[in-house]
């Protein structure tokens, strides 16, 4: 339950005068907790995992509010006010608040020993431990995130390769202008890039991966391969909800996707506006809050 906006719903909701019960729903088994810090300063050890903790347990107790950790939302019954999770509980709700953020795009064969993602807490430190072995790195992907682990692996004297099939890195973030400062950078820090060109395969020994094909055909050696190629709106367990579902959660202007069923911006919430869904079938017209 790291996510900052459950979170921030819930301070704001008690700060507003909100005294009813407020529960928050997390399938990792943490209290809420920052997550730009994991691929710099968790990644490379110069903060140790406690640090990046949101909130004391002062600050949290005051909150009174009933944490469900290590158990994530696996659907809701929007008609119904449920939310059912992962270990088949239901938790009824007057109002709910969907602040599910994002998961990682998936590559075939990620799931090789070796193979990394960067999202939680336990992917950082699990990758750190593998980069304590002192491997060849092979980081797919020259975004913010790809960018963060490559430059963090040769600061600890790792062999760096950068890979992503566009001419430059962070070149949808920054453009091509930026973006060739930011591979020289990284060229004058020891990373080899590999730009233009995208990953074929993963290849695999005795259940690790040990090389990255690319699409060229060229095989780079690898003892860790780091994914980091974007993400998508984790909205799989809505899929049976009724709620409108595109790049997110379809919301009307006020964030709002169903009758006291709301998602948080800059999280689940899809980029479009249309009417909100009343029941679990399309609205003729704007839903008012069940009250």
């Amino acid at each position: 339950m790291p996510r900052p906006r459950r979170l921030a719903t819930a301070e704001a909701l008690r700060n507003k005068g909100y005294d009813g019960r407020l529960t928050l729903v997390g399938d990792e088994a943490r209290l809420p907790y920052d997550r730009p810090p994991l691929s710099k300063q968790v990644l490379s050890g110069a903060w140790q995992p406690e640090r990046v903790r949101l909130r004391d347990d002062q600050a949290i107790d005051k909150l009174d509010a009933e944490f469900q950790l290590g158990c994530g939302a696996v659907g809701l019954d929007a008609a119904g006010r449920k939310v059912l999770l992962a270990g088949g509980e239901r938790v009824a709700f007057d109002a709910l608040v969907i602040a599910t953020g994002v998961t990682p795009r998936r590559l075939p064969g990620d799931d090789l020993e070796g193979v990394h993602v960067l999202r939680t807490l336990d992917d950082a430190l699990a990758l750190r431990a593998d980069l304590l072995d002192r491997p060849k790195v092979v980081v797919v992907g020259a975004g913010f995130l790809g960018a963060e682990v490559a430059a963090v692996a040769r600061t600890m004297g790792l062999e760096v390769t950068l890979v992503d099939p566009l001419p430059v890195p962070m070149r949808r973030q920054f453009g091509d202008m930026i973006g060739k400062l930011v591979g020289q950078t990284h060229s004058d820090h020891g990373v080899a890039l590999r730009l233009g060109v995208g990953v074929a395969r993963f290849v695999e020994s005795a259940g690790r991966v040990a090389a990255v094909e690319l699409a060229d055909g060229t095989k780079l050696d690898a003892d860790v391969v780091v994914v980091g190629v974007g993400s998508t709106p984790a909205t799989d367990w809505l899929a049976d909800s009724g709620l409108v579902l595109g790049d997110g959660v379809e919301c009307d202007a006020e964030c709002r996707a169903a009758p006291g069923i709301y998602a948080a911006p800059g999280s689940a919430v899809s980029r479009r506006t249309v009417e909100p869904v009343c029941a679990g079938r399309a609205a003729p017209g704007p839903c008012e809050p069940a009250g």
